[in-house]
């Protein structure tokens, strides 16, 4: 008899309980629990896809893409505007790759919310949907409203070998609190977003369960000691829920075999020269792996970039040093990458029927030196969601437009406001999911995925 404790004959188990059993299987199982948290993608030969590239932190409007040259000094801040390829339109001068082009993007400056915490500014962003609460320490449950991918994976069921969404390279979190609106929330593990952690830069890179060592006869081994397992657990409980862990294996092992789905998470099939153009670091690769997984099937794509907003990782949060740490750290590295992204898209054909926004989870303060209940001093800018601005590309429109308009110090919208429950709601529309679906929540209400009012000039 396998000794597999009191508690799992005399209780009924939820999936995740099962999930933790079956680590005990001779394949681990992490490919499964892996697998359990995602829907599998459409196969679509020509699918819609989306990019949500989250500038984690919260970058300055005012110092980015909504410069105010003939404000005081103390809110426009020392750096200068550059002409775009667009007539009319400057951005920051630490951009100049992507000053030259602007005819691809364009930029909302009329974005706000009214979340100045880390953790709830990014559930709203990632989901759509205003959290429950405003706090700091603020991590994910169970009753969260699900991620934008889980949505997508929800309304959208596919049968393909690719997930229906994917975030990496790694979770953010606001010190030792980890951001809520990352996973799959009520809607549970089985539509999280396919969950990439490491640096897709490092040399010894892989994404955990896609390995290449395994034949097809030892995974026919081992998924056969799985179903005796399986075998034997049903034979203690046989709650429904053990179909599902079946369906989940069978997935695992549909996904190790599949030489398709390994290779479009093989960096290494890029050509050098493809590389270097994104940069050689942690997000130039990371928005290379989402380029290859959106030509792969895959739905949509989540790059965080930032980590923990305390880490050593150059992340958005610029409450002290704020003109160092952009000219430095940040503008010049995301300048390359989101650059040979967008160039890369275009070159491919890809950027019509790729739709991508590049935005942070708040933005900054007017004036530096301005606190708003976060930390800050002469040489930074403290949180601000009252007004920031975000990049938009792909879709039917185009770029080289300017949405919205701010006040005369990007402190508030001046016309054409717009909300994040408005940028999900039109994510979910041009993907083809209907935003005021209903969903059951974790309180058995019957609420839409999206409140936001459809947007089609964002992207047509």
């Amino acid at each position: 008899m396998i000794l597999l404790g009191e508690k799992l004959v005399s209780q009924r188990h939820t999936r995740r309980h099962w999930l933790q059993i079956g680590a005990l299987g001779p394949v681990g199982l992490s490919l499964a629990q892996v697998l359990e948290a995602q829907a599998i993608g459409n196969s679509s030969a020509t699918p819609r896809s989306c990019v949500l590239f989250v500038l984690h932190g919260g970058p300055s409007q005012l110092d980015t893409w909504d410069m105010k040259p003939a404000a005081p000094a103390e809110v426009r801040g020392e750096f200068r505007p550059i002409a775009t390829s667009v007539p009319g339109v400057h951005i920051v001068e630490h951009l100049p790759r992507l000053a030259r082009l602007g005819h691809l993007f364009s930029i909302v400056r009329s974005m706000h919310h009214t979340m100045i915490n880390h953790n709830a500014a990014t559930y709203i962003v990632t989901t759509g949907n205003p959290p429950l609460r405003e706090q700091i320490a603020f991590t994910p449950t169970e009753n969260d409203f699900p991620h934008l991918g889980a949505q997508l994976a929800f309304a959208l069921p596919g049968r393909g070998l690719v997930p229906t969404a994917v975030t990496l390279p790694d979770p953010v979190s606001d010190g030792p609190y980890t951001c809520p609106g990352q996973n799959g929330g009520f809607l549970g593990a089985t539509y999280a977003p396919f969950a990439i952690h490491g640096d897709p830069n490092a040399d010894d890179f892989t994404v955990e369960g896609l390995v290449s060592d395994v034949g097809a006869d030892r995974l026919r081994g081992r998924q056969t000691l799985l179903r005796s397992m399986d075998s034997f657990l049903g034979r203690l409980n046989d709650e429904r829920r053990l179909d599902e862990l079946d369906r989940y294996q069978r997935r695992a092992f549909e996904l190790l075999a599949s030489p398709a789905t390994r290779q479009a998470f093989d960096l290494a099939g890029e050509p050098q020269r493809v590389r270097e153009r994104y940069g050689r670091h942690k997000y130039g690769q990371s928005l290379l792996l989402a380029r290859r997984l959106v030509e792969a099937g895959v739905r949509l794509v989540t790059v965080y970039w930032g980590g923990r907003v305390n880490n050593p990782d150059p992340h958005w949060d610029t409450h002290f040093n704020n003109n160092r740490r952009l000219k430095d750290d940040l503008l010049p590295p995301f300048d390359q990458c989101f650059s040979a992204f967008l160039q890369d898209l275009a070159e491919r054909g890809m950027l019509e029927n790729t739709l991508v926004i590049c935005t942070g989870e708040f933005g900054r303060t007017p004036r530096f030196g301005q606190f708003t209940g976060n930390g800050v001093n002469e040489t930074g800018r403290d949180h601000w969601a009252a007004c920031y601005s975000l990049l938009l590309a792909g879709g039917r429109l185009g770029g080289g437009r300017i949405l919205g308009r701010s006040d005369r110090f990007a402190a508030y919208p001046a016309e054409e406001p717009y909300t994040p429950q408005d940028l999900a709601a039109t994510v979910l529309h041009s993907l083809g999911v209907n935003p005021t679906r209903h969903v059951r929540d974790a309180f058995l209400r019957e609420v839409p995925l999206s409140e936001g009012q459809v947007r089609p000039h964002f992207f047509g």
